[in-house]
């Protein structure tokens, strides 16, 4: 009776190892491996750029530390946010928030963009941005001035900033794509400014008239000089 238990128990554990070598072979075949990333949420970084950022070889999904991948890809200066998900059997998908530029910096070594957040970002080849407006006399090692700026721009109505064509930080003025000075100011009460801009270039429209200076300085009484 006892030998036909350990033959049994034997039987079992030779069982139990063969399933276990089964598993491990199979977790480690070809069928989990993978040369690519599934990308979701890119719009001005591709593919092809975030492969070569990571330098992706064959993989197994088994292997991968989906938290370690996300950490590095969030190392990537245009990466806000990174998420890896793996689906069956060898799919890993990527969704990417990428930051999200609001104006062009012309510096000593190119353009540079800032972001929302007042983050510079470096430019992507063969990638260019004429439709954002311009920040001009901005102190790059000052992150209080980027910060500054990014707001300031982010304000911008969406019907007016196609209109932008510069932000002079030291003169606290906007430019116009015609040529129109805007003048800011403190930077307070910007909602209210902008809301107003619009309102005196409706009516400027409407009249037929073209402005060279718009002061709104003291939103209350706001100055217009017109071109003569």
């Amino acid at each position: 009776m006892l030998n036909e238990l350990a033959s049994v128990r034997n039987a079992l554990s030779i069982l139990v190892l063969a399933l276990i070598v089964a598993l491990y072979l199979f977790a480690n075949s070809p069928f989990f491996e993978t040369d690519r990333l599934e990308w979701t949420g890119l719009i001005h970084l591709s593919p092809e750029q975030l492969n070569a950022y990571l330098g992706l070889q064959v993989i197994n999904v088994w292997r991968v530390d989906m938290r370690d991948l996300a950490s590095t890809l969030m190392e990537h200066p245009w990466i806000a946010s990174a998420k890896v998900t793996w689906r069956w059997p060898n799919r890993l998908i990527v969704a990417i928030e990428e930051r999200r530029p609001v104006a062009q910096i012309p510096t000593e070594g190119g353009w540079m963009l800032l972001d929302r957040e007042g983050t510079l970002l470096p430019p992507i080849q063969q990638q260019t941005f004429s439709a954002l407006p311009i920040a001009t006399n901005v102190d790059l090692t000052a992150p209080e001035q980027l910060v500054a700026a990014a707001r300031l721009i982010s304000l911008i109505p969406p019907r007016l900033l196609p209109s932008i064509s510069e932000w002079n930080a030291l003169k606290r003025a906007l430019v116009t794509r015609s040529g129109v000075e805007i003048l800011l100011g403190e930077p307070v009460e910007l909602e209210a400014k902008f809301a107003l801009l619009e309102q005196i270039l409706e009516d400027l429209r409407l009249r037929g008239e073209q402005a060279s200076r718009i002061d709104l300085g003291v939103p209350k009484t706001p100055v217009v000089t017109l071109q003569r």
